[in-house]
């Protein structure tokens, strides 16, 4: 057991603080009831962690041997009482692990904290079998930062030479040789995750890389990109030119240069570039390129290249020649690719994210270099964040874990065979505990990983509007759990906002008051919401949710023309060149309605690729959706009640798929913008859709436009903008072009603001967490 002043230490696991002492308990520094039997309970687990703590000692601990007590419900009621303050599950444990009538273990890594320094203990995690995607961006500052030490490793090694002693003074030698080789042979060897970053939540890292001989590290934030040597914990700022921002780095085999994705001005694209560490201007190697990755052998690039989310897989040598497209984007969308040992062979993440954000399946893909065709490795909607292929063959990535823990993953490694780049044997998991955990980076001998550990999750923020001025006051949280919420409406007398969130698992729509910490469910009948709106009269929740259909479904009836389209999109899609019959992975939406006040849900309408749709307000009664088909944005008219439509536009532009839009609340102005990365001056296109004329609102000095909402005046549009690469701003746009800042708050993601009905507040989509680089060792 743990001598008494480190069991009086605070101790950090995971998103909670717990003081062995006072037996308090802290989740992201908010303080958690917890009842002295659960604390007692956790207190002992923390002692030992790792290690089995049995039902027994535990009696013990809680209750004096003359209490008399029904102690297995007793225990077991204490325990689930722990587990639900830690958001825990016993059927899918992340902190405690029961071992069948024996006790309990607990599993995630901790730290332990004293006088502000932090000693990991590198426990918890644990090899196992089981079957079951991420950036951040940066900020923080260099500094010194201490070592992360192994403490429970010498807490294991005095308790096996007090065992040596005891067994010795007990039993002969030879039962006590056998006993130490028993037992090491049932306790498995313990992955260490050690923290390489102490960024703060309001500075979290963007991502990292590891030297080939995973000494150094590189990461970037807010600051700048910065190098730091792992064993004495030196950190220096690269040097780099003004206005040159550094999203993604990777090391050359030398260890003296770093292969930077790179925009070099505000109004410039993404390329990339040579950067030396000895000093001088980075060299520029190829326009339009990110995320690029040097083989192991030092003698080509692997790259992403074109418009997200359209973007295609490309290499080069590393001198900038010899450019080769290797994968096409067959409008999938693809994450950084890595390398195989060898050079020959390329993986890749790529994910069928397409129309409406929603992901249809998601795969890891290997392409042999030179050929034309993709390989399905993994194919899992759990999926998550980027890959790693070690020396010695494995694949390693990041997988979502289920429900209630659906916000973490973890970190789990395939072997694939080193000639067809096919997998060769299970997946095997590696880590087991919370937050987000995408897969960035490994040495070159494969013996650490690099990985970024993140909690950032959206939340909804309201802020006041003085409606004269157009000033936003600033942002008040009003969602408080750890899950994705998005909000799209408020409700007509603007005192709450509707919005999707996963909080319990599946996404569900939600209603909850401004000032009130507790939301309404609005019952969907099963249906997974993506999009939600009010109708015309705001009394009913209109929500699109996705159908998966095969070719074995039946045609929907209500309108021939919607056969028809089904029947031209299997004919003209070919998806990813895998083979696959097209038609079975058409995107069916149905457009539902429920009371706002709650009820059963209906359907409006069903359609094939709906993307977004959108209701004027009484006295007008326009609806619209938009609907990708045979490469064109199409437009329709419907009604709300009956569900009829009709075509009424298209936009055949070859970035049709980039169109983001909204429906002005008096129904006669349609407003339309690109969600481009980067452009020389943003523009926002107004149609009147009474009159059918089109004009252009340039934003000046803003070079991109990511969401649009009408404000509730119908007279200027609320947008999410770019001043440059890295930065977003709600702003107000009027319909003269003049654009009027109003939140830009230190989180690193602002998404959209939607007005509510009034105007006197906005219901804003705003991200934040923390975000650290850590490495994996020993796995």
């Amino acid at each position: 057991m743990a001598t008494e002043p480190e069991a009086n230490r605070t101790v950090r696991f995971g998103k909670f603080e717990f003081n062995p002492k006072s037996l308090e308990l802290r989740r992201n520094g908010i303080r958690l009831k917890l009842q002295d039997q659960p604390g007692q309970i956790l207190s002992a687990l923390l002692q030992t962690p790792g290690d089995l703590v049995t039902r027994e000692e535990l009696r013990k601990r809680l209750w004096a041997s003359d209490t008399f007590v029904d102690f297995d419900h007793s225990l077991n009621t204490a325990i689930k009482r722990l587990r639900d303050v830690l958001g825990d599950s016993a059927d899918n444990p992340v902190f405690i692990e029961t071992l069948s009538r024996r006790g309990y273990r607990f599993m995630a890594p901790m730290e332990q904290l004293e006088n502000g320094l932090r000693n990991g203990n590198g426990a918890g995690s644990r090899n196992g079998h089981g079957v079951l995607n991420g950036n951040g961006n940066g900020h923080g500052g260099a500094g010194f930062l201490a070592r992360v030490t192994g403490g429970a490793t010498s807490r294991w090694s005095a308790r096996i030479v007090w065992w040596c002693i005891a067994g010795f003074l007990v039993t002969a030698g030879a039962v006590s040789a056998g006993w130490h080789a028993g037992h090491r042979a049932v306790r498995p060897v313990q992955v260490r995750e050690v923290r390489l970053t102490t960024n703060s939540p309001d500075a979290p890292v963007e991502g990292g890389a590891i030297s080939p001989d995973g000494r150094m590290l590189i990461y970037s934030d807010k600051v700048g990109v910065h190098i730091k040597d792992t064993t004495s914990g030196e950190i220096h700022q690269l040097a780099l030119p003004p206005d040159f921002k550094v999203t993604w780095g990777s090391w050359y085999p030398d260890q003296s240069h770093i292969l930077a994705s790179a925009v070099p001005g505000a109004k410039e694209r993404s390329g990339l570039w040579k950067i030396s560490l000895l000093g001088g201007a980075p060299q520029k190697l190829a326009d339009d390129g990110e995320q690029a990755r040097v083989s192991p052998d030092g003698k080509k690039v692997a790259f992403l290249r074109g418009e997200y989310p359209r973007r295609e897989i490309w290499t080069m040598s590393v001198d900038g020649s010899e450019l080769r497209k290797e994968v096409d984007s067959s409008g999938s969308i693809y994450g950084a690719p890595v390398w195989s040992p060898d050079s020959r062979i390329l993986a890749f993440v790529c994910v069928i994210y397409f129309p409406n954000w929603n992901d249809e399946d998601v795969q890891i893909m290997t392409h042999v270099i030179g050929s034309g065709a993709n390989q399905i490795v993994v194919k899992d909607r759990q999926l998550n964040g980027g890959l790693a292929w070690l020396a010695d063959g494995r694949l390693v990535f990041s997988l979502s874990e289920p429900p209630p823990a659906q916000g973490d993953t973890n970190v789990w490694a395939m072997p694939l065979d080193a000639k067809t780049g096919l997998a060769s044997g299970e997946r095997v998991r590696i880590t087991n505990g919370p937050d987000h955990k995408p897969v960035m980076d490994a040495s070159a001998d494969g013996k650490k990983i690099l990985f970024l550990r993140t909690n950032i999750q959206p939340a909804v923020y309201v802020s006041e509007i003085d409606r004269k001025t157009k000033t936003v006051g600033r942002p008040e949280r009003l969602t408080l759990d750890d899950r994705r919420n998005l909000p799209y409406e408020w409700t007509p007398d603007g005192n709450s906002v509707l919005y999707i969130s996963n909080r319990e698992g599946k996404f569900h729509i939600y209603k909850q008051t401004v000032e009130q910490g507790t939301p309404e469910l609005l019952d969907t009948a099963g249906n997974e919401p993506n999009i939600l709106r009010l109708n015309p009269d705001r009394t009913k929740v209109l929500y699109s949710s996705l159908k998966h259909i095969d070719a074995s479904d039946q045609a929907f009836p209500h309108d021939a023309a919607v056969e028809n389209g089904l029947q031209a999109k299997a004919s003209t899609n070919n998806v990813m060149n895998t083979g696959t019959n097209a038609a079975q992975h058409l995107q069916l939406y149905r457009i539902m309605r429920v009371p706002l006040n709650g009820g059963e849900s209906q359907q409006v309408l069903e359609w094939p690729e709906i993307n977004n749709f959108q209701c004027a307000r009484m006295p007008a009664r326009e609806c619209i959706f938009s609907s990708y088909a045979n490469e064109a944005l199409e437009f329709y008219e419907f009604d709300a009640d009956t569900g009829k439509s009709s075509l009424m536009f298209k936009i055949s532009d070859p970035e049709w798929s980039l169109y983001n839009w909204t429906l002005s609340p008096d129904g006669a102005l349609l407003a339309l913008a690109k969600k481009l990365r980067a452009q020389d001056e943003a523009e926002i296109q107004i149609m009147s859709l009474r009159g059918g004329s089109t004009r252009k609102i340039a934003l000046k000095e803003w070079r991109s436009v990511r969401a649009i909402d009408w404000a509730a005046d119908s007279k200027s549009i609320w947008t999410c903008a770019s001043p440059r690469e890295g930065e977003e701003v709600i702003v107000n746009v009027d319909l003269q072009g003049h654009v009027k800042p109003a939140v830009k708050e230190p989180s690193p993601y602002i998404g959209w603001a939607i007005p509510s009905q009034d105007g006197k507040r906005l219901a804003i989509w705003e991200a934040s967490g923390a975000s650290n680089v850590w490495m994996l060792e020993n796995f």
